[in-house]
């Protein structure tokens, strides 16, 4: 095991003993005090993923994982107060993975973690292994789709659509948060195109575009892709 878990809390005593623990399990484990610290970790280290508390001095953890999400996928696993639910949630629509109320049992914390390593098949240093769904094969670092063998010819922002509804199979997205998550640079996609998009990436990956069993639409809200069988 050589997977690289990044720590993100202002409490010296928790880092230290969750530190040795991760450590112990066989895990690489590198530390950050601030959310300024951890960023420029991020930027610098491969890492697999992240666990990150909501209450930093200097930057949040919202702050943080906001950053994050503006050029990176790895896993975050939040550390929040018990008594805030308004947390969790706020979490995971900026693209939290799971969170954990603190304090915690380093136990869970570890079922959390192999958990989520297992669900994004990641292959050491923070490359991603294959994401598979139904006849769907895609590859985030060779940057291709295949169906049942053959490649897609996809446009970079039907690619990049795609692997974000199959990295959270189940999870529905807006229009507005698949807008944000593929906007790059001075590209900008405003969300009302997000509709036309998802039809020409579902005449591509579905069998039956207009009975779509990967790509589904979630009434009132957006889209989704299938959970596995």
């Amino acid at each position: 095991m050589d997977e690289t878990i990044l720590l993100v809390d202002d409490d010296a005593a928790l880092l230290e003993v969750t530190s040795i623990v991760l450590a112990s399990e066989g895990y690489r484990v590198v530390t950050a005090e601030d959310g300024v610290e951890a960023l420029r970790i991020l930027g610098r280290e491969g890492l697999d993923l992240v666990v990150l508390d909501i209450m930093l001095p200097r930057m949040s953890g919202f702050e943080v994982l906001k950053k994050m999400r503006e050029h990176s996928d790895v896993p975050v696993i939040l550390l929040t107060a018990k008594s805030q639910s308004v947390d969790k949630v706020v979490g995971l629509e900026l693209g939290a993975d799971d969170y954990i109320t603190k304090p915690f049992d380093t136990k869970e914390l570890l079922a959390r973690i192999k958990a989520i390593l297992r669900r994004f098949g990641r292959d050491g240093r923070g490359r991603e292994g294959l994401l598979k769904l139904g006849p769907l094969e895609l590859d985030p670092n060779g940057y291709t789709v295949t169906r049942l063998g053959k490649t897609l010819d996809l446009t970079p922002t039907e690619f990049k659509i795609l692997a974000l509804l199959m990295r959270r199979p189940g999870q529905a997205f807006t229009r507005a948060q698949i807008s944000e998550a593929v906007s790059t640079g001075s590209h900008y996609l405003a969300s009302r195109y997000i509709d036309v998009h998802i039809s020409r990436l579902r005449s591509k990956v579905e069998r039956d575009p207009s009975h779509p069993e990967i790509v589904q639409t979630v009434p009132s809200v957006g889209y989704r892709a299938a959970r596995p069988l």
